[in-house]
């Protein structure tokens, strides 16, 4: 049974940031922006008990429960892209030059649940003496950017632009409708970077509804995703809110920005890719839910954030009783919003374009209640660090009406939060 007790309130951030540099493996699920449908907890798992890793989800569905509450035996971590693989014939990724584990998920005996409504901090715990090692909040200024050196691209330019045009010969010719392209950065820091910072750093130049930091020895995952790939509660009931069509913001020109956003919300092209994604989900909800549950809720609605307007939209549904949590999720993995459609062939013909694994990206972050519970969001705006090197990667869906140039520029704004975050210019980025 865990043991169960309530704190005063504290920062979840500063928080974090007393966490002992000893400590090789924690996970921070942080709600830096408040939507009307998430954003009231944030949860800091600490002390692993168990973690799981690998290329498939056997050894999660061997381990992950139904029928507990929902703190005991509670999974976090990431579902990686590649393990599309243990779901689909497809062909093999060239290998990533960041790899990391397809899964990596972790059991851990301390849980604090921060409730920024109530300002209070509910604490889990297997065990008492485990309590003693709550951190104490420790506060801080603004960091400087890290120094950064040999940053690059897997895909210049013009292999973009030509990579698109592949994509919408292969639509014309009637193979698939939508395929999500993306492309990497990857560089050096000049010396060894203060992970956290980095993630504090991104969530104020970025705040979104699923912020999360990982940290798994050397390695740190560090996102702030506006979209939630899929929400389950113990009842059974499903929600998805897939992106698909974005536009700058213009935050010092507000005529400017709401001309964006009304652009935006009348875009055929924009709204068509849409709904492609939410046809595809709603197929994904089926295979998991019980006949005549699955509906769309929300259709074409406009979310603005620090750099981005998106298109949303929200599908529903009720989960049958006799397929898992974890089974529903393999159902609609990979996100459909980073696959294009038909899903199959969308992943078929990016992975020979990409020329490089996506690894953690396009994946899922979140986590697994022992109650039958989940919450994960897809892995985009999201930088990984390991030591001296790191990775992040863009993309957009590509369409029979697209335009390379568009396309490009679109990668462009997605990665500007990231780009700021490293102290990185955006001519130098769109020069590689």
């Amino acid at each position: 049974m865990l043991l169960h007790e309530t704190l005063p309130w504290s920062d979840p951030v500063a928080t974090a940031r007393g966490i002992p540099a000893s400590e090789r493996c924690w996970a921070l699920l942080h709600s830096s922006l408040r939507t009307p449908y998430t954003g009231r907890y944030s949860i800091l798992a600490l002390k692993p008990r168990r973690e799981i890793t690998g290329e498939d989800f056997e050894e999660l569905e061997a381990a992950a429960t139904d029928h507990r509450p929902p703190f005991e035996n509670a999974w976090f971590g990431y579902l990686g892209y590649g393990l599309k693989h243990a779901l689909e014939c497809l062909p093999k990724d060239t290998p990533s030059k960041f790899p990391m584990p397809a899964l990596w998920m972790v059991h851990y005996a301390l849980i604090l649940v921060f409730d920024h409504d109530l300002n209070k901090v509910d604490v889990w715990s297997e065990e008492r003496e485990a309590l003693r090692d709550i951190p104490h909040p420790v506060f801080r200024k603004k960091v400087k950017p890290p120094a950064i050196r040999g940053l690059g691209s897997n895909m210049d330019k013009a292999a973009y632009f030509a990579k698109v045009e592949t994509i919408r010969e292969a639509i014309l010719r009637g193979d698939l409708s939508q395929a999500n392209l993306t492309r990497k950065f990857q560089g050096e820091f000049a010396e060894r970077a203060d992970a956290l910072a980095l993630f504090e750093t991104l969530c104020r130049l970025s705040p979104a509804p699923y912020s999360s930091f990982l940290k798994f020895g050397d390695v740190s995952v560090i996102s702030s995703s506006p979209e939630r790939f899929l929400a389950l509660d113990a009842e059974g009931n499903a929600d998805s809110r897939p992106i698909k069509g974005s536009a700058p913001r213009h935050p010092d020109n507000p005529a400017q920005d709401k001309a964006t956003r009304e652009e935006l919300a009348g875009s055929e092209k924009d709204r068509a890719e849409n709904l492609m994604i939410v046809d595809l989900m709603r197929n994904d909800f089926s295979r998991g839910c019980i006949p005549g549950s699955v509906r769309v809720d929300k259709l074409f609605e406009i979310t603005s954030y620090a750099t981005l307007h998106h298109l949303s939209s929200t599908i529903l549904g009720k989960k049958h009783p006799e397929v898992s949590a974890l089974e529903f999720i393999k159902n609609c993995f990979p996100p459909g919003s980073m696959t294009g459609t038909p899903k199959i062939e969308a992943m078929k013909l990016c992975t020979t374009l990409e020329g490089e694994a996506r690894g953690v990206y396009s994946g899922a972050i979140g986590w697994l209640g022992g109650d039958g519970s989940a919450d994960f969001a897809v892995v985009i705006r999201t930088l990984i660090t390991d030591g001296l090197r790191f990775e992040f990667q863009v993309g957009g869906a590509i369409v029979a009406d697209s335009t390379a140039k568009s396309e490009w520029q679109e990668t462009l704004v997605k990665a500007r939060a990231l780009a700021a975050t490293l102290g990185i210019n955006m001519e130098e980025l769109e020069g590689i």
